[in-house]
């Protein structure tokens, strides 16, 4: 048996070294040590505020906040969505709600409404006109539709756009409703 140089019992530990790294690298790989799967969305909105929304004329405003995956479809989500006329004239109003999947689009999300507002299509139609400095409730929680199912592991953005539009304008022409 031959005897090794000095140099050679270097790259023998070097090889032993890089061998358990690579082992170790491996085993924290399949064991999931390296993917955190933890969501820290902040958001100035959370779910179940009361959301207080203002119009201003012929305008629109929307707000979003982040929703969990882990919801089930057909579950009610306490969610109070309040909307204001701040302007000087009233205003017929509408709003929709939807959950944007990147798969599959905007999703519809049912609301909440009270009797005095008319679903059509994927809007709800408040029936009457807002009178100036009147405040409506358009929605007391919103629903997941049963055919909806999300990934519990993901966050989704919910939507809410309400839209105001005169009193003095017709509504038939410009919205259809």
């Amino acid at each position: 048996m031959s005897k090794l140089k000095k140099s050679t019992y270097g790259f023998i530990f070097a090889i032993i070294i890089l061998l358990i790294a690579l082992g170790i690298v491996l085993y924290l790989g399949l064991s999931g040590w390296f993917y955190s799967n933890t969501s820290k969305l902040t958001s100035d909105i959370q779910l179940g505020d009361t959301i207080n929304m203002t119009l201003n004329g012929n305008e629109t405003e929307a707000v979003s906040f982040t929703l969990a995956g882990s919801y089930l479809p057909n579950q009610n989500l306490k969610q109070y969505i309040n909307v204001t006329n701040e302007s000087e004239t009233p205003l017929y109003v509408r709003a929709k709600a939807f959950i944007y999947d990147k798969n599959r689009g905007d999703c519809k999300v049912e609301l909440g409404i009270s009797e005095h507002w008319t679903e059509s299509d994927e809007y709800y139609y408040f029936d009457e006109s807002l009178e100036n400095s009147g405040k409506v409730s358009v929605a007391s929680y919103v629903k997941l539709l049963t055919d909806q199912f999300y990934d519990s592991q993901k966050s989704y953005v919910l939507t809410i756009i309400v839209e105001g539009l005169d009193a003095k304008l017709d509504r038939q022409e410009i919205w259809g409703y």
